[in-house]
C-alpha cells in the first residue's frame, strides 16, 4: 500500500481565552499570590496540547453517532477496550495496552463471540494475557501562540469569612498555529501479529477470520471524514463559562503527499502567512505531492496582519491550477470530494441523501 498522509497547517485566533490550564508546579510564580490559575505556555508563549486538541476532536465524534472506547478497572490498574475495528478513536488515535484482564463468568457471558474467544478458561475464572499497540493515524503538533504577546493577567479579589484574598487569572490572545499529519491509508486497517514486541492491533489468538474485524470501504472513509470535520469545528473547552473563545480554524491549508515531514510547518507567522516560505516548501515537495492544494481564509480573522492575507494570496497563485483559495469550509469541503472519489465513492450524492 502507497503512503498517502494529508498534511494540514493551521491557525486559531484567540482573543482573550483560557484554553489549556498548567500545574502551579511548572511555572514561574510572579506575582506573589498563593492564588493563581495558570495557562499552558513555552516559554512566554501560550500552547495547547495535542492530547488537549484530540479531546475536542473526539468530542466531535461521540457527539455525532459514534461510540467511544472504553476505560476499565482491572485491579489496581486501567486497561481499555483495544478494539480499534469497533471504536473510531482507537483506531484514528493509536493506544497502548499490557496488561493481563480476568473477568468474571458473568461479564463473559455478555460479550459477543469475537471478544469471548479471546479469552482462556481456568474454573470460573476468564483471563487473556495481551500486548497490543498502535500508532496514531492523526499527528498534532501543539498550537502554540506565534505572535510574542506576552501571557495576559488579571486579578481580583476573593471574599472570605476572614480577610479577603486577592487572587490571579491568566489568559493568553494571538494567532496559535499548528501543524498535523493524517495517514489515509492505515486508518481502518489493522495488523495481526503473534509478536507482542511490535506494534499490532490485534494478536493472532483474538482473531480466527480477519473478516470479523474488516471494514468496507464506505465506513473507512465515514471515519476518516469525522476526525477532519471534528477538525474543522474544532471545539477546545478550557474554560470556556468565563472565557468564551471561537476555537475553529480561521485559516487552513490542506494537501496530500507521499514522504516526508508536514510541508507546511514555519508558513503561519505573527506577521500573516509567509507566501515566499510556502511557495519554496511547495516547490522542495513537489515530487511527493499527491493531489491539489486547498487553502481556506475566514473574514473573521480581526488580526490586522491578516487583513489581506486572502487576496495577496490569491494573487500569488492565481496562475497555478492546482492551489485553489476559499473559505476554510470550502477548502475542507474540496479535500472530502477528492477524498471519495480517490476511494471511488461519490461525495455530491453522499451529502445530497443527507440532505434529503
Amino acid at each position: 500500500m502507497n503512503n498517502r498522509f494529508l498534511n494540514a497547517g493551521y491557525m486559531v485566533e484567540v482573543i482573550n481565552g483560557r484554553l489549556n490550564g498548567s500545574s502551579e508546579q511548572v511555572e514561574n510564580k510572579r506575582t506573589g499570590f498563593d492564588n493563581v490559575t495558570y495557562v499552558k505556555k513555552i516559554g512566554r508563549n501560550a500552547t495547547v496540547s495535542a492530547p488537549c486538541q484530540k479531546f475536542a476532536i473526539k468530542n466531535y465524534i461521540n457527539n455525532n453517532g459514534y461510540e467511544l472506547s472504553k476505560r476499565m478497572k482491572n485491579g489496581k490498574k486501567i486497561t481499555i477496550s483495544a478494539m480499534p475495528h469497533k471504536y473510531i478513536d482507537e483506531d484514528v488515535f493509536g493506544f497502548m495496552r499490557a496488561d493481563k484482564e480476568e473477568i468474571t463468568k458473568e461479564q463473559y457471558d455478555q460479550l459477543s463471540e469475537v471478544e469471548q474467544n479471546t479469552f482462556s478458561k481456568s474454573k470460573n475464572k476468564y483471563t487473556r494475557n495481551i500486548t497490543k499497540k498502535r500508532k496514531s493515524r492523526f499527528l498534532m503538533s501543539h498550537l502554540t501562540n506565534v505572535s510574542n504577546r506576552a501571557i495576559n493577567l488579571e486579578w481580583n479579589v476573593a471574599s472570605t469569612e476572614g480577610d479577603s484574598l486577592p487572587y490571579n487569572v491568566e489568559t493568553s490572545s494571538g494567532i496559535f498555529a499548528g501543524i498535523a499529519n493524517i495517514d489515509i491509508n492505515k486508518i481502518a486497517e489493522f495488523n495481526i501479529s503473534d509478536i507482542e514486541s511490535e506494534f499490532r492491533d490485534y494478536a493472532k489468538e483474538e482473531v480466527e477470520n480477519e473478516d470479523d474485524i474488516r471494514l468496507n470501504i464506505e465506513e473507512k472513509v465515514k471515519r476518516i471524514e469525522m476526525v477532519l470535520k471534528g477538525f474543522e469545528y474544532l471545539s477546545i473547552q478550557g474554560n470556556q463559562n468565563n472565557y468564551l473563545t471561537d476555537t475553529a480554524p480561521k485559516f487552513i491549508i490542506l494537501g496530500e503527499y507521499s514522504w516526508g515531514n508536514n510541508v507546511f510547518q514555519g508558513i503561519i507567522k505573527r506577521d500573516g502567512i509567509d507566501i515566499e516560505a510556502l511557495k519554496e516548501t511547495l516547490e522542495e515537495n513537489e515530487e511527493f505531492r499527491l493531489s491539489d492544494i486547498w487553502i481556506g481564509v475566514s473574514r473573521r480573522i480581526t488580526d490586522s496582519n491578516y487583513e489581506n492575507v486572502k487576496q495577496d494570496l490569491e494573487k500569488a497563485f492565481e496562475d497555478d491550477d492546482c492551489i485553489h483559495v476559499s473559505t476554510v469550509k470550502r477548502a475542507f469541503d474540496s479535500y472530502f470530494k477528492h477524498m471519495y472519489k480517490s476511494f471511488g465513492l461519490d461525495y455530491d450524492n453522499k451529502k445530497n441523501k443527507e440532505e434529503k
